[in-house]
């Protein structure tokens, strides 16, 4: 690729080569012209010398063998002189040349330039006598003559040709010299314009590049008058600029800092702000002190393998990261030795093209909130043992009276105590269910893990829905591979589960709509799906529908409590598993959980995201 300073001097080389070939052609042509009438000139006086030498025999009664001789003798000469003067004739190029031109050919041959016989008193007319064998003497004599007087004057207007074209010629070669002359100063002339030129753009090339580094105090000066200087002015003008947008906008960043600095100082929470490469850049007391997240130091660095995990999935998914609820807690010890937990948040920080900018971590203070929680499953534990009692005896009673065992009951009072009776059994239900949960966190609903095949679990819960399903009019399907491998599962849980989910799509699926349960093998687990053609759940209530009593606002299908849902949560977490939903108003919902293997019980299985990733 070229540069400037070769465009430039093929630019001007152009022009000059350009000048200098036609220039050239034009001195060349007539350089030629006359270099070669000077060669006729010579050609005709070297002609003329050898037919006088060989003419000088003759003058007195030669013998017929010495003309014949002469005659073969000026054959050449005679042939040589009559094509110069005709190639000098057709050559002519300066003032008065053709006079001269004119007077060679009439002494030659008596011809004129057209070729017109102008008189026989030729040299050639009289050569042509005395080499005749048959001329007579007196016409021979007479032929010497007249060839004695014309040869000095074929002689002279022959060496004017030469003489013409010579002086022609001088001035010419000092041209030529006077050309190259003027080439060479022209070159250097290009030389130094080109270095005019491309030493100030040089420097400005320095400057911006020192501007590039950071240099922006640079002044550029140049003494040159014209648009470079123009050029500089506006590019020193520019760089006052960026040194004013510099000072001011870390005036504003160090506003910026030391403001947000002090309001993550003041939280509770452990806030930091970790780079794309992972170091982390800004931290607040509270996660310097408790999780030794200072300013320069990296992740990788602080033997923390939760911030490591959280970090990487962040900066691999792009989206905030969320915890699962108190069980995702991270236990650490204060300084007086005291218990805290905190859940851990990550939210990519993004810019308007989406790259990532930075992650910012956030350890929520659930300290409280666990405990409150721990309270709360504690009052219900207890509150939920002291009403079983009274209520087996409420129920015992509501089943005696219905028996009609102490006395028959009108419709009315039959009316009423079937309510009670369904209302008793319902809440029940949601004891027991409180319970089961209760038990499930505190460890003590000990799981009794069995190998089961996966489709024989199916397809018994399938079978167990098979009339309901009928009966209401919507298709139930399965889709499971025959080499599906089996699962470790307390079948009583898992059974517990699939009836939540299956009961949960028929009560919510239209008539004529359909149900899907469907394997696959997933890593070291099995994946189970649940796929409806429900209403779906509105998108501000998915994180929210594995929480206890909570049901979607606006839902027809039951009367229940909100607990099985959380309840079967629990239950696939115990076999460590996970459970999850996907759904969008109007489209359908899709419950998903996974189980280990069967031969995860001889060695560790990896979790549910870790065979994600792998």
């Amino acid at each position: 690729m070229f540069g400037l300073r070769q465009k430039l001097l093929m630019g001007f080389g152009g022009l000059l080569l350009i000048l200098l070939t036609v220039s050239g052609l034009s001195i060349g042509k007539f350089l030629w012209e006359n270099w070669r009438s000077v060669v006729y000139g010579h050609h005709m006086v070297d002609a003329l010398a050898q037919l006088d030498s060989i003419a000088q025999p003759l003058g007195k009664s030669p013998s017929p063998a010495a003309i014949a001789a002469a005659g073969q003798q000026a054959a050449a000469p005679l042939k040589l002189l009559g094509d110069n003067v005709w190639a000098e004739d057709h050559n002519i190029t300066l003032v008065g040349e053709d006079q001269l031109a004119a007077g060679v050919t009439l002494l030659w041959n008596g011809d004129d330039l057209s070729g017109k016989k102008q008189t026989d008193d030729s040299y050639l007319d009289n050569y042509q006598i005395l080499i005749n064998p048959q001329a007579a003497s007196m016409e021979r004599s007479a032929a010497f003559a007249a060839l004695h007087r014309l040869s000095p004057m074929l002689r002279a207007k022959a060496l004017g040709v030469i003489s013409l074209n010579s002086d022609y010629m001088k001035p010419i070669s000092l041209l030529v010299m006077l050309a190259a002359t003027g080439v060479l100063v022209a070159v250097i002339f290009t030389m130094v314009v080109a270095r005019s030129i491309l030493r100030p753009i040089e420097t400005l090339t320095r400057s911006a590049r020192q501007i590039e580094s950071g240099n922006l105090d640079l002044v550029i000066q140049l003494k040159s008058r014209d648009e470079l200087r123009q050029l500089a002015e506006a590019f020193n003008s520019m760089a006052a600029k960026l040194r004013e947008y510099r000072r001011t906008n870390r005036a504003k960043l160090a506003r910026t800092q030391q403001t947000t600095q002090n309001a993550i100082n003041s939280l509770p929470d452990a806030v930091a702000i970790v780079s794309p490469d992972g170091t982390v850049e800004m931290a607040n007391t509270a996660a310097q002190r408790l999780f030794a997240l200072r300013p320069g130091e990296h992740v990788s660095t602080l033997h923390v393998e939760w911030l490591v995990s959280l970090f990487d999935k962040v900066c691999s998914d792009l989206r905030p990261i969320e915890p699962r609820g108190y069980d995702s807690a991270i236990q650490v010890l204060d300084e007086g030795g005291g218990e805290k937990f905190f859940l851990p948040h990550a939210v990519p920080i993004l810019d308007g093209d989406g790259a990532l900018l930075g992650v910012t971590v956030v350890l929520a203070d659930v300290t409280n909130l666990r405990r409150l929680d721990e309270m709360k499953s504690g009052m219900l534990s207890v509150v939920s043992h002291e009403l079983k009692t009274p209520l087996t005896s409420i129920r015992m009673g509501v089943h005696l009276l219905l028996e009609e065992r102490l006395g028959p009951l009108t419709a009315q009072q039959n009316d009423i105590l079937v309510a009670v009776r369904e209302d008793s059994d319902r809440l029940n239900e949601i004891i027991h269910s409180l319970l089961d949960i209760g038990r499930i966190e505190a460890g003590r609903a000990l799981m009794d893990l069995q190998t089961a095949p996966a489709e024989k679990i199916i397809t018994e819960a399938i079978d167990s829905f098979s009339a309901a399903y009928h009966d209401k009019g919507v298709e139930l399907s399965s889709d499971i591979p025959a080499d599906l491998p089996p699962v470790m599962v307390d079948s009583t849980r898992i059974d517990h589960v699939l009836t939540n989910l299956l009961g949960n799509a028929l009560k919510y699926t239209p008539p004529g709509g359909q149900v899907t349960i469907a394997a696959r093998e997933f890593g070291d687990f099995v994946k189970i799906t649940v796929t409806d053609t429900g209403p779906g759940i509105p998108r501000q209530y998915i994180d929210r529908i594995f929480e206890r009593f909570f049901r979607v606002p606006g839902q027809a299908g039951g009367t229940g409590a909100g607990l099985g849902l959380a309840i079967a949560r629990e239950i696939i977490e115990a076999h460590g598993g996970q459970m999850s939903v996907e759904s969008s108003e109007g489209s359908g919902s899709k419950f998903s959980f996974t189980l280990r293997r069967a031969h995860d019980d001889a060695q560790p299985a990896q979790t549910p995201d870790e065979a994600v990733a792998s």
